[in-house]
C-alpha cells in the first residue's frame, strides 16, 4: 500500500481500498482509505473516513486500529485527536509498546516532553529490540532541550545510549531528530510580551495605543491564522478543532490530578494581563507626561475588567464544571489576582478622572503593573516547574 502511493498511484491504492475492502475490514479499512486519501491532500475526506472508523470501533477493537487512528491524525497534524486515539489504543492493550510508541509522538508534538520521555521509556523498556521504541526515547529526550537548545544534563546519558541502540538497531540518523511540539503557543506569548512593550515606543498618546493596538492585532492574527492553517489541513473547522481539544483536555484531567493543579496556576497568571495592557498602558502613558483622557481611560478599564470576566467564565466553559470549581478555588490565586486587578484597574481609574498631575503616582500605578504581572508570571513559572517535578517523578516511577 505504501508503495503504490509513494509512487503516485492512487488509483491503484484506491482499488485496493474500495467499498468492498472497506465494508470486509471496518474500522481498519476505513483508517487504510483515510491515509491514501491524506497522501492524496484530500483532508476533509480522510479525516471523515478517521471518524466513521473510530465510530464503529468497539470496546474490543484491536490496539492497532487505535495506533493507525493516531498516525494518520499526527500526519494529518490533528495531534490533539490523535492524543484520544493513543489513550483508547494504550487501554486496550496496556502491555503494547506500540501504542506507548504513539503516545510518546503524540506528547512530543504538543510541546509535552516529560509525557513523551515517560511514554518512550516504556516503550523501550517493553520491546528492547524494537527499533521505534529507541526513536522514540531518542526523540523525546532531545526535545527536551532548553532555550539554548542543550539537552538537561541528567538526560544526557541516556539520550546517547537510546540514540546508540536506534542506530545499532537500524535507524537512520535524522530520525532521531525531531522539533519540539508547542511552537504555537510560544509565538502567541511572544506576540502578547510585544503588545505588552510596543506602546513604550510611542512618542504620543496616538502613537502609544496604535503601537498597543498592533500588537494585540498580531497576536490575534496568528491565533487566526493557525485555526484556518488546520482547517485546511485537515479538513474539520477551527471550531470543530477547538471543541475536540476541549474534550481531549477534560480527559486528561480525570486521569492526572496534577493537570488541573499546573492549570489552576496558569489561570491565575493571565488574571492581570488584560489590566496591563488597558490601565497600565493608561498609567504609563500618563507617567511618561501624555495623560490619556477620563473617558479613554474609563473605556479601558472597562475592556480590562471585561477581559478579566471573560477569562473568569472561559474557565467552566474549557475544563467543565467539576474542574472549574477546583481550578477557581485552589490556593486562592484565582481569588488574590481577581482582587489585585480589581485595585489596579479602580486606582488608575481613580487618578484618571481625577485628573491626577503628581507623577510619582502614575509612577506607582504603571509599576504596580508591571511588577504584579511579570512577578506573578516568575512565581508562577517556579510553582508550574515544581508540579512538572512532582508530576514527572510519579510518571517515571510507574
Amino acid at each position: 500500500m505504501h508503495a503504490l502511493v509513494s509512487q503516485g498511484r492512487f488509483a491503484e491504492a484506491h482499488a485496493v481500498v474500495d467499498d468492498a475492502f472497506v465494508e470486509r475490514n471496518g474500522s481498519a479499512g476505513y483508517l487504510l482509505r483515510a491515509w491514501v486519501l491524506a497522501q492524496e491532500q484530500r483532508p476533509a475526506d480522510a479525516r471523515d473516513a478517521v471518524d466513521w472508523a473510530l465510530a464503529i470501533a468497539g470496546p474490543a477493537e484491536a490496539a492497532d486500529v487505535f495506533v493507525l487512528a493516531g498516525v494518520v491524525l499526527l500526519a494529518m497534524d490533528e495531534p490533539h485527536a490523535a492524543l484520544t486515539a493513543a489513550l483508547r489504543a494504550s487501554g486496550t492493550d496496556p502491555d503494547g509498546w506500540e501504542p506507548k510508541v504513539l503516545l510518546s509522538d503524540v506528547y512530543r508534538r504538543l510541546g509535552r516532553p516529560a509525557d513523551a520521555v515517560a511514554a518512550a521509556r516504556r516503550a523501550a523498556a517493553m520491546a528492547p529490540h524494537e527499533v521505534e521504541a529507541h526513536v522514540a526515547l531518542a526523540r523525546s529526550l532531545w526535545a527536551e532541550r532548553g532555550f539554548l537548545g542543550r539537552i538537561p544534563r541528567r538526560s544526557r546519558a541516556e539520550h546517547r545510549a537510546a540514540a546508540r541502540r536506534a542506530l545499532a538497531l537500524g535507524a537512520a540518523p535524522g530520525q532521531l531528530v525531531a522539533p519540539r511540539g508547542g511552537a504555537l503557543f510560544g509565538g502567541v506569548g511572544l506576540a502578547l510580551f510585544a503588545a505588552v512593550q510596543l506602546y513604550r515606543v510611542g512618542t504620543g498618546d496616538t502613537w502609544g495605543l496604535l503601537a498597543a493596538g498592533v500588537g494585540l492585532a498580531v497576536a490575534v492574527v496568528l491565533v487566526v491564522m493557525a485555526a484556518r492553517t488546520g482547517a485546511r489541513r485537515t479538513g474539520v473547522s477551527a471550531l470543530a478543532r477547538i471543541t475536540g481539544i476541549r474534550a481531549t483536555v477534560r480527559t486528561e484531567l480525570v486521569g492526572d490530578p496534577w493537570l488541573w493543579r499546573i492549570a489552576a496556576v496558569r489561570t491565575a497568571l493571565l488574571m492581570p494581563l488584560p489590566a496591563l495592557v488597558t490601565t497600565g498602558l493608561v498609567a504609563d502613558r500618563a507617567w511618561q507626561g501624555h495623560p490619556v483622557p477620563a473617558w479613554a481611560a474609563t473605556l479601558l478599564a472597562v475592556a480590562g475588567l471585561t477581559g478579566v470576566s471573560a477569562l473568569v467564565l472561559a474557565v467552566p466553559w474549557w475544563y467543565g464544571g467539576m474542574y472549574a470549581r477546583r481550578i477557581l478555588r485552589y490556593g486562592g490565586f484565582v481569588r488574590t489576582q481577581l482582587t489585585v486587578v480589581g485595585l489596579l484597574a479602580g486606582g488608575t481609574l481613580a487618578l484618571a478622572v481625577r485628573g491626577a498631575a503628581v507623577s510619582g503616582l502614575w509612577a506607582a500605578a504603571a509599576v504596580a503593573h508591571f511588577v504584579w504581572t511579570v512577578g506573578g508570571w516568575l512565581t508562577g513559572a517556579v510553582l508550574v516547574s515544581r508540579f512538572h517535578a512532582l508530576r514527572r517523578r510519579e510518571l517515571f516511577s510507574t
